[in-house]
C-alpha cells in the first residue's frame, strides 16, 4: 500500500510511482492472460490436429517447445549485456543456493501451470492465481503485519463468489 502523504515533491514522486506500479501490474495481467490462453491453445490444439492413430505430444515435449524461445532470447540478452563476465568467470558466477532454489521453484511452477492447462483451462488457472493472491495477502497480514483495507476484502469476496459460480455444479439446487 502506498502512502503518499508528505511534501509536495514527495506527492508527485509517489503519484508517478503509483502510476508506474499500476501500469506494470496491468501489463503483467494482460501478458499473463494472453500467455495462458495461447499456451492452452498450443497444448490443446495438438489434440485437434492429430490423426486418429497419432499420440499427442508429451507434456515435457510441449514445455521444451514453449521454453525454447525464451531460452534463446535470454541467452542472447546475457551475451550482449554480460559477455565479458561470462567469458571470464563462467555462466554460473555468483549463482548462490538461493538462486538455484529460485530456478527450481520457477521450473516446478512452469510444469504445474502446464499440467493445469493440459487438464483444465486458462479460466481455472486465473482463479487459482486469484486464490493465491488472496492467500498471499492474508499470510502477509499475519506474518508481516500488512494492513489490508476494505477494497482488499471486497476483492476477496468477489473472487470467492466467482470461483463458486464457475465451479458450482447444480448450484441452483443447493440454493433452494
Amino acid at each position: 500500500m502506498v502512502n503518499s502523504s508528505g511534501q509536495d515533491g514527495e506527492d508527485t514522486y509517489m503519484d508517478a510511482q503509483m502510476v508506474k506500479g499500476i501500469t506494470a501490474t496491468l501489463g503483467i495481467a494482460l501478458s499473463s492472460g494472453f500467455a495462458s490462453v495461447y499456451t492452452e491453445k498450443v497444448i490443446k490444439g495438438h489434440k485437434k490436429n492429430l490423426s486418429e492413430n497419432a499420440a499427442p505430444p508429451s507434456l515435457a515435449y510441449t514445455q521444451v517447445q514453449l521454453a525454447l524461445m525464451s531460452l534463446i532470447a535470454i541467452g542472447a540478452y546475457a551475451m550482449v549485456m554480460d559477455f565479458n563476465v561470462i567469458i571470464e568467470y563462467g555462466l554460473f558466477h555468483n549463482f548462490t543456493h538461493g538462486a538455484v532454489l529460485t530456478v527450481l521453484m520457477s521450473a516446478f511452477g512452469g510444469l504445474t501451470v502446464a499440467a493445469v492447462l493440459k487438464y483444465a483451462d486458462s479460466i481455472l488457472k486465473g482463479y487459482a492465481t486469484a486464490l493465491s493472491v488472496i492467500m498471499t495477502g492474508l499470510l502477509s497480514m499475519y506474518l508481516f503485519g500488512t494492513e489490508l483495507n476494505i477494497i482488499y476484502y471486497m476483492g476477496v469476496i468477489n473472487v470467492v463468489i466467482a470461483v463458486l459460480l464457475y465451479n458450482g455444479q447444480n448450484l441452483e439446487e443447493m440454493m433452494c
